[in-house]
């Protein structure tokens, strides 16, 4: 097996192909816990357009960069948004701190006093031309364009009654992550992520840096022109009682020129309380403050202690 199973969210949007895509969702669910998403609809300019602004960011000086780390942006949790130089974080404590480096924002809301609420300090225009505004304005695109259609065919195949995923997640919380691996060596250890999935938007290299544990054994997934990469999260194997997998995965990047990501971590409103179908409950706020003190105090992310 060398590459992932595709599925069309214009097919899942529309009520002649629904069925038979959601069909197709479900068992790239139940045998990969990753799949290619076409036919998205994000345009490809506004996500080019985000990986020059974010490339151009990084190549900042340090100092510059790091006035908008973690300790200047006021979020609880701190490392929930800002800047994250090389080696700052640990998502796998064998493999000690990753070689990336890294900007979170969020959902940008002043008066949200909630964990991972509030709004994020930017560098502005001036400093970093096009970065603050490329990548709200591609957020602004994968919540209206991508994230109800999805969440809402994962929702479906998984069990839930009609109307459950626009109940949890209006609005949903997000992590969007920027992320540039250095030529030659930059890598995300093994991890799983926390939340209910995650969209992955990224350059399209000819190395095949994402790899995916599949059938027993380190995948690496080619990027496919024109797609996103989806993968299943903590919550969804908790609310699907485990029949769909949060899939290991990992990068490893050999390249010769640095590689940007864009991952958009989707979860549900964080004041929610969720249950599955077999009665499996959870506090959305608790599971999230978990995983990211797991992280922050260098024990790793999702199942990450589980992954030898």
């Amino acid at each position: 097996m060398t590459t992932l199973p595709q599925i069309s969210l214009e097919n899942l949007a529309a009520d002649k192909t629904r069925p038979e895509e959601c069909k197709r969702l479900r068992m790239a669910c139940e045998d990969y816990g990753f799949f290619y998403l076409v036919h998205h609809g994000i345009p490809k300019e506004q996500i080019a357009q985000a990986i020059e602004a974010s490339r151009r960011f990084f190549a900042l000086p340090q100092s510059m960069k790091e006035r908008f780390g973690h300790a200047a942006q006021g979020i609880y949790p701190t490392i929930a948004r800002g800047y994250s130089p090389l080696h700052g974080e640990i998502l796998h404590p064998d493999a000690g701190r990753d070689p990336k480096e890294v900007f979170d924002l969020g959902i940008d809301n002043e008066g949200d006093r909630r964990p991972f609420g509030g709004s994020t300090l930017f560098p502005d225009e001036a400093l970093a031309p096009g970065f603050a505004r490329s990548l709200l304005a591609l957020q602004a695109t994968v919540l209206r364009e991508v994230v109800p259609h999805l969440g809402t065919a994962l929702a479906d195949v998984i069990g839930m009654e009609q109307g459950w995923f626009q109940r949890y997640f209006s609005p949903p919380t997000l992590e969007q992550r920027v992320i540039r691996y250095p030529a030659r060596g930059g890598t995300c250890a093994k991890h799983t992520d926390g939340g209910f999935f995650t969209l992955l938007l990224q350059e399209e290299l000819p190395t095949r840096s994402l790899q995916v544990w599949l059938r027993e054994r380190w995948v690496p997934v080619p990027s496919l022109p024109d797609s996103l990469v989806v993968n299943l999260g903590d919550m969804l194997q908790a609310l699907s009682d485990d029949r769909f997998k949060s899939t290991p995965h990992q990068v490893a990047h050999n390249g010769l020129t640095d590689r940007i990501s864009l991952p958009f971590f989707i979860y549900p409103d964080v004041d929610a309380r969720l249950t599955s179908r077999e009665g499996h409950a959870f506090s959305v706020s608790e599971m999230m403050l978990r995983n990211y003190e797991s992280v922050e105090t260098g024990n790793g992310a999702g199942r990450a202690r589980e992954l030898q």
